[in-house]
């Protein structure tokens, strides 16, 4: 019987070899999908996953293997100090001093930390490239009615879709969801009924039927979840001309930027809501 592997110490180099390697490899992975991933107030929103895993866990995940990282790196130093410091020597003298392949190190991670600061091409490419890439994840019907909704309370979130506290109430109701206290926050809520902060505002809302399409009555101008919409999308639905509609909103003085939501466009001119918007798009604010 071979008793060689049973008497051989621990081998505590090759533990600290083998965390950096895992732990580099999970940063690795974790880094490629939060560079992927949709912005927060889209993951936080919709409930987006990867690997069965939300956006906040894949940050958990790299934020914390990143200590580990940094910690084993620590230790494999220490184990090899002596291989480190021969670097620094010169192959002549064996003795600390001037290498090519230091300065060339310390040149390269400088460009990068210059250009990566300077926003400069490729360094600015990358980021733009992953901009571009967390962007295509949001669609018009997934964008929330401001940014982070999902960290109002209930009560706000139902004040800002210009529903009815507890008409909105009763709506969740009617979906299963029960909530005893509308100050609790809506990712919260939502979190405990098993869906997303997306979903819970959906089912806040009126029914679809009720909310109108354009043939007046207050359910297609209160609580019609427009705000959240885009002019184009806007016009689209309600079947008026763009370029009408701009018209319009010049005529009654109001500021347009393209690819701002409705309640944006109206928070840039000063309203809360998004109606005095809305009535003027549709011709019925009297300045045609």
């Amino acid at each position: 019987m071979n008793t060689s592997s049973a008497s051989k110490p621990f081998q505590w180099r090759a533990l600290v070899t083998v965390i950096v390697s895992l732990s580099f490899a999970v940063m690795l992975a974790s880094g490629l999908v939060l560079f992927l991933a949709p912005p927060g107030r889209v993951a936080n929103w919709t409930n987006w996953t990867m690997g069965g895993l939300l956006k906040s866990e894949w940050a958990s995940l790299h934020i914390n293997f990143a200590a580990v990282f940094l910690g084993a790196v620590a230790f494999h130093l220490y184990f090899n100090w002596r291989p480190m410091m021969s670097y620094l020597k010169t192959r002549v003298r064996r003795r600390i001093g001037f290498r090519p392949e230091w300065v060339a190190a310390v040149v390269v991670v400088g460009s990068v930390v210059g250009g990566a600061l300077a926003n400069v091409a490729p360094f600015s490419s990358l980021v733009a490239f992953s901009e571009t890439l967390k962007e295509s994840w949001e669609q018009p019907a997934q964008r929330a009615p401001i940014p982070h909704a999902e960290l109002l309370s209930v009560a706000e979130l139902a004040e800002r879709a210009e529903v009815p506290l507890d008409e909105a109430l009763a709506h969740l109701r009617s979906a299963g969801i029960e909530v005893t206290d509308p100050s609790l926050q809506v990712a919260d809520v939502a979190r405990a009924a098993g869906v997303s902060a997306q979903q819970l505002y959906d089912r806040l809302m009126p029914p679809r039927s009720a909310r109108g399409g354009g043939g007046g009555g207050e359910g297609g101008r209160v609580g019609g979840g427009y705000g959240r919409m885009t002019l184009a999308e806007f016009c689209a639905q309600e079947g008026i001309a763009l370029e009408l509609a701009l018209s319009r909103l010049r005529a009654a003085d109001l500021q347009v930027q393209d690819g701002l939501t409705l309640r944006e466009l109206a928070q840039l001119n000063g309203h809360a809501r998004p109606s005095q918007l809305l009535e003027a798009i549709r011709g019925e604010s009297g300045h045609e």
